[in-house]
């Protein structure tokens, strides 16, 4: 995985998933980095302006200007309604948060070399390096202080969002602060999903374009991102989460499955469906556990298919299969054709063939 670190002129997609061309920006003069005078080529790029409330500042000794190359990498994009920045400095570097703060939550993955984190209420110097990641809350006073040649990428993910997915989880409103326990490690069992996940962000970054760049795409793989960093990292209501789930009614699902049969070509998120069908999300994961011996998102899947079917069979001449795959979410043309006929022992452009004639 490499990064063009050319300064890109492609202005965002406001609104529409992965913001199509991340935005990098060299810099070649300290008093640029440290005087944040950058920000306003990136700040089209996040969806939070609150970010120049970081600053930085260069630890060791660097040229007043470096020739021919650069001294820092700024990058940004968007995924939904997360931000993503790619943060790389050939010399040692401290990022503090000043001012207010910034409300939102920030995962963070080294890439090369390593952190100290400090600042964090209640906790140590945290040590982080490419096995370890790091979660923290944007309060004033904490600080990152990066080792030369470093790089990493910083997630930051809404607050209000976490929340609104743990209420789901638990079926009843979290008010406080998640408060996640700050460093943990890559490779446990119990983060390996999340790693993936992040990976996937990471790639799409990098090569910028993508499946993330469609709405449907994007949203569905937010909502699926949070609520596995929610299992993944303990946090204060984590033991919340090990209770047993209540029973629900089949009419529950009836009224799960309604809503999602209404909204086969828009993003469904859980919590959404959970809704609808009055309940927490991990009760209706359990409904449909034990209802469909399927998980919500099997079901999901299952009906995009059946409609994509559908379509596909009452199809207009001049369809064609990657329209009806892209209409109801299927972003990956070759995986659904795939998938199709497993299912269906039939492949899409067979059964279109059949409803042409």
């Amino acid at each position: 995985m490499t990064l063009d670190p050319a300064v890109t002129q492609t202005p965002p997609e406001v609104g529409s998933g992965f913001t199509r061309v991340p935005k990098l920006v060299r810099i070649g003069n300290p008093s640029v980095l440290e005087g944040g005078t950058y920000w306003p080529e990136l700040c089209p790029y996040f969806s939070n302006p609150a970010y120049r409330r970081l600053r930085y500042n260069i630890l060791e000794g660097a040229p007043a200007s470096v020739d021919g190359a650069h001294l820092s990498l700024r990058g940004a994009a968007r995924v939904d309604s997360l931000d993503l920045a790619f943060i790389a400095d050939r010399y040692a570097a401290a990022l503090s948060i000043a001012g207010n703060g910034l409300p939102d939550y920030c995962l963070t993955l080294v890439r090369k070399g390593g952190l100290v984190c400090t600042g964090l209420p209640g906790a140590d110097d945290l040590r982080v390096g490419p096995d370890t990641g790091l979660i923290y809350r944007g309060q004033p006073g904490t600080t990152l202080t990066a080792s030369g040649s470093h790089e990493r990428f910083a997630i930051w993910i809404p607050a209000a969002m976490l929340r609104t997915r743990l209420s789901a989880l638990l079926g009843e409103p979290v008010l406080d602060d998640i408060e996640f326990v700050p460093l943990f490690e890559w490779d446990a069992p119990a983060t390996k999903s999340l790693r993936g996940l992040v990976s996937m962000l990471v790639d799409e970054f990098c090569e910028a374009r993508g499946v993330l760049s469609l709405e449907v795409a994007a949203r569905s793989f937010v909502d699926l991102f949070l609520y596995t960093l929610l299992r993944s990292v303990p946090h204060r209501h984590s033991h919340l989460l090990d209770r047993p789930a209540s029973p629900v009614l089949p009419a529950t699902v009836r009224r799960a499955e309604a809503y999602i049969a209404a909204h086969l070509e828009d993003p469904i998120a859980l919590h959404e469906v959970a809704v609808a069908a009055g309940c927490s999300v991990r009760s209706l994961q359990a409904a449909f556990q034990r209802f469909r011996e399927a998980t919500p998102l099997q079901v999901i899947h299952a009906a995009r298919l059946r409609a994509a079917r559908a379509a596909l069979l009452d199809a207009l001449p001049g369809t064609t299969v990657t329209t009806v795959a892209m209409r109801y979410g299927f972003t990956n043309p070759g995986r659904f054709a795939g998938r199709f006929k497993r299912t269906y022992g039939v492949s899409p452009a067979e059964l279109l063939r059949r409803g042409d004639m």
